[in-house]
């Protein structure tokens, strides 16, 4: 019998309406609101909020501090009190437990309690979670420069934030990146079917001004979100728009312009919003510019003339300037939120959001690299909706909701080679991926919470691909990047219960989904794509346990199954990547490609040929440790997680005497061997597109991920307090044992905050570093982007190049800032019979690291903040005090040098 998942998914909503079970819902959720000293709090404001952050309700205290709601289902709910003059508090409250509690403000200076509603169905405190959760709140959000709404997470424990051009982000969580890392929306996917392997640019179509927080958890969620969290969850939960607390209409707004100097840009942002106590309505828009980066003390570590002519940074700057050419960008968006409560125990939200970046170039193609002449992405754009209602006390269950989204992701380019007279490639891709999902949730007893549903999302793909020849000015329409008229459609059925077997001191989860993505692509004869259709399945589960040994002292445990099915863009994906031109594994097996064993240009075979891609799985095994008093928090959590049957590139190897002519529908030309692949008879082929090996995505070996991440939080007084954390992570593939791919280094972080009492000034001293990073795969080393790898061969295409012919003389045959010919500049960088960095040159085709490690750096920051009156704020800084040249592990350009910076807002 097959298994329908549309079926099982209607069954379930069927069920999800009908109250089969008894219970008695909680009347009421009441308490007190005092200061450190046990002193009661007058006026103090409390949202109540369920786990997709939407808000419930919204009470105040009164003259004796006590506040009180009526008619609260039971559940887990997400509570955040603020008053002026103390740290707002956010926890996670059980209603069904808890009837009545005791609520103690700190000033502001003191660790502050956070809550994260990334998991289905529950809101937890970060501090107690079984997982590591990392949570940036609107004043992070507000009070440095962010070129994307990523960078807010630099410096965290477990992440890197990786940019591959300054309007790209794409943060690495354990050591993933790209399609392993799943993002959310308001806990909708938005991930969607082209994502990436490695670093890509989606995350950044959200503009900062759109998000009231970022919530970033490590480890597999596959249990609660199905394909793609491996290395971990990231949820931006958008603005919330304000009901009226007195009945009377209320209008609020802001404004805020912000601007910096490493990257000479200039931002502005303006909301405004209404609301009555059942209606409430935010607008939005925003525009920022950036334009090119100054990296510290002025370099670029992988410019292409230092990396292929060797030129000093004196010399390079005086032909380039100091500042990183093609890295500035334009991004704009709009957004608005429609939320109503027809009744108190129901709730309609409705939210939209676009965003737009132009003049986006991948500086690393560009003079940051491979000095190609053109290498943008265009056009690139995002919208993004969905309408949502939620239902509470449902006959047995306590909330019912259903979402309807629309994910529309655009996303295009435009790549010239190295001459003018090469083709130029345009690419435009656009992803609708139309989302419904229905959950619900329900409590045995007052210890017991479930949440189950389930999801369908449908994504439909369009995909063109033309090429124009410059020299006679015609334009050739060809296999695009994806095939065109696509679908890919995911399944999901969950369920997740959280246990309080001791309240407040023993909870117990456990987890499952079972998922199931049907990929289809339709007949394309003109461009050899034929019909095909595949199915991928698999179960995945978490099980998790916190225990509270004494009052300041605990541990946590958790265990789970992630996976990722292949997606479109390792299923039919054709065109330049990161290491060379990519095909399809499918298109590769017709022509006998054999299996190698990297991802490099002197691969050797494995033993077989390549075979068809399944989905890839990691089990995941964490311990922790936490110590919680009054004054100090601090964390530690060790985690290994197994990856089986991952899916990686690798260089596509061919029998000598079955060489291909053509692959996809290219024609393919033969490269010169290696000794070590003569010798096994194989060798590699290139397109006209790319110098490099043809690669291809496949199933191969298994690899482990194991480290810890450390937590800390300190309050020195009232008015001092300490922050830091550090993340230490080993990576090995391990058939064979090597590193693993772009694996971060060690990296910590340390703040010194000060608050004056009863004031809202504030100041805050940092420090970050990063170790170096000697762990580098073969296919980091010929990364540009990491070792940076060149040949004789690619001197001499550069040298040729429309870049390098302005500065040659009248005969072109000398660059005229070193008067050295093509042969003097190879023999300088690379001459015959030398060995550099472990590697010989034996010919023009022997490929050299320019670097066998990311170095490590530290910088200093400060930054601090101040209000004017009750409606306007300033916050200014420094950032990189020290003016330190460095780079990010695998990032595109070199960070920004000294940056100075300073935001102005006003609130009405």
């Amino acid at each position: 019998m097959s298994w329908n998942p549309l079926s099982a998914l209607s069954c379930l909503i069927l069920v999800a309406l009908t109250p089969l079970l008894s219970g008695d819902h909680h009347p009421g959720f009441s308490g007190l609101v005092t200061d450190s000293s046990g002193a009661a709090i007058a006026d103090v404001k409390l949202e109540l909020k369920n786990s997709a952050g939407a808000v419930l309700g919204i009470s105040r205290t009164n003259a004796e501090g006590h506040f009180v709601w009526h008619g609260i289902p039971s559940g887990i709910y997400h509570l955040r009190v603020a008053a002026p003059g103390f740290a707002a508090r956010e926890l996670a409250v059980n209603t069904a437990v808890t009837r009545e509690t005791t609520i103690t403000l700190e000033p502001e200076s003191v660790y502050t309690h956070v809550a994260v509603s990334s998991t289905r169905g529950a809101v937890d405190e970060t501090a107690f979670a079984p997982y590591v959760a990392i949570v940036k709140d609107s004043e992070a959000l507000q009070s440095r420069p962010l070129p994307t709404i990523g960078n807010v997470l630099e410096h965290e424990p477990g992440i890197l934030v990786q940019q591959s051009t300054y309007a790209q982000v794409s943060p690495f969580l354990r050591g993933f990146t790209g399609y392993h890392v799943l993002n959310l929306v308001d806990g909708i996917r938005f991930n969607n079917s082209t994502f990436r392997s490695g670093p890509n640019q989606y995350l950044a179509f959200v503009e900062p001004s759109q998000a009231q927080r970022l919530e970033a958890l490590l480890g597999p969620a596959g249990a609660q979100y199905g394909s793609d969290s491996l290395g971990g969850t990231i949820n931006v939960v958008t603005l919330e728009p304000r009901f009226s607390e007195r009945g009377a209409l209320a209008t609020h707004g802001e404004v805020a312009v912000a601007g910096a100097t490493a990257d000479l840009s200039a931002s502005a942002a303006a909301r405004l919003a209404f609301g009555t106590e059942r209606v409430s309505w935010l607008f939005g828009a925003s525009g920022r510019r950036y334009n090119d980066v100054r990296a510290g003390s002025g370099g670029d570590s992988r410019n292409v003339f230092y990396r292929l002519f060797g030129l000093p940074r004196e010399t390079v700057n005086d032909l380039l300037g100091g500042r990183q050419q093609d890295t500035g960008f334009d991004q704009y968006g709009l957004h608005t939120k429609f939320a109503a409560r027809p009744r108190p125990d129901q709730l309609v939200s409705l939210w939209y959001q676009r965003g737009v970046q132009d003049g986006v170039h991948s500086y690393k193609d560009l003079l940051g690299g491979l000095g190609r002449l053109q290498s943008t992405f265009e056009p690139q754009a995002l919208n993004f909706f969905y309408a949502r209602y939620e239902k509470l006390s449902l006959g047995a269950l306590d909330s019912l909701s259903g979402t309807f989204s629309i994910n529309s992701q655009t996303d295009g380019g435009l790549r010239q080679n190295l001459r003018l007279t090469d083709a130029i490639t345009r690419d435009y891709n656009r992803v609708d991926a139309y989302g419904y999902s229905s959950q619900a949730t329900t409590h045995f007893g007052n210890r017991a919470f479930v949440a189950f549903g389930g999801d369908v999302y449908d994504e439909r793909i369009r995909s063109d691909r033309d090429i124009t020849n410059p020299v006679r000015t015609t334009v050739e329409n060809v296999r695009p990047l994806y095939p065109d008229g696509s679908t890919y459609r995911t399944y999901g059925l969950f369920g997740q219960s959280n246990v309080e077997v001791l309240p407040s001191r023993l909870r117990i989860g456990i987890g499952g989904r079972l998922t199931g993505i049907r990929f289809r692509t339709r007949e394309e004869s003109r461009f050899g794509v034929p019909e095909s259709s595949q199915w991928f399945r698999d179960v995945t589960f978490n099980t998790s346990v916190s225990w509270q040994l004494t009052s300041i002292f605990g541990l946590q445990g958790l265990v789970s199954r992630g996976f990722r099915a292949p997606n479109l863009n390792d299923l039919g994906a054709i065109g330049l990547n990161d290491l060379g031109y990519e095909i399809p594994a499918a298109e590769a097996i017709p022509a006998g490609a054999l299996l190698s064993s990297d991802a490099g240009e002197g691969a050797l075979p494995k033993g077989g040929p390549i075979g068809e891609l399944r989905p890839e799985s990691l089990m995941n095994y964490e311990f922790g440790l936490r110590f919680t008093a009054r004054r100090l928090y601090t964390r530690v959590q060790l985690f290994d997680a197994e990856l089986y049957d991952p899916i990686v590139r690798r260089t596509l190897l061919f029998p000598v005497n079955g060489i291909p002519t053509q692959l996809a529908g290219n024609p393919v030309t033969l490269l010169p061997q290696t000794a070590a692949q003569s010798e096994l008879g194989v060798a590699t082929v290139a397109t006209g597109f790319d110098p490099r090996a043809v690669k291809a995505f496949v199933n191969d070996g298994r690899a482990r991920y194991y480290g810890f991440e450390w937590l800390a939080s300190y309050a020195l007084s009232s008015r001092w307090s300490l922050d830091g954390g550090y993340s230490y992570i080993l990576g090995r593939e391990l058939n064979p044992n090597r590193f693993a791919r772009r694996l971060p280094p060690q990296s910590g972080s340390l703040s010194v905050r000060y608050v004056p009492s009863g004031r809202r000034f504030w100041m805050e001293a940092s420090f970050a570093a990063s170790g170096a990073q000697e762990r580098l795969s073969g296919g980091d080393r010929d990364d540009e982007r990491i070792g940076a790898s060149r040949r004789r061969q690619d001197i001499a295409d550069f040298f040729r190049g429309a870049r390098v012919a302005s500065y040659l003389d009248a005969t072109g045959q000398v660059f005229l800032p070193t008067g050295e010919t093509l042969r003097q500049i190879q023999d300088r960088v690379l001459p015959l019979g030398a060995t550099i960095n472990r590697v010989r040159v034996a010919g023009d085709n022997t490929r050299v690291p320019l670097y066998l490690s990311t170095a490590g750096w530290a910088t200093l920051g400060f930054h601090a903040g101040m209000p004017f009156g009750e409606r306007w704020r300033v916050v200014a800084g420094l950032q990189n005090l020290t003016d330190k040249g460095y780079r990010v592990h695998g990032s595109g350009l070199d960070s920004p040098g000294i940056n100075g910076y300073v935001s102005l807002r006003y609130t009405f």
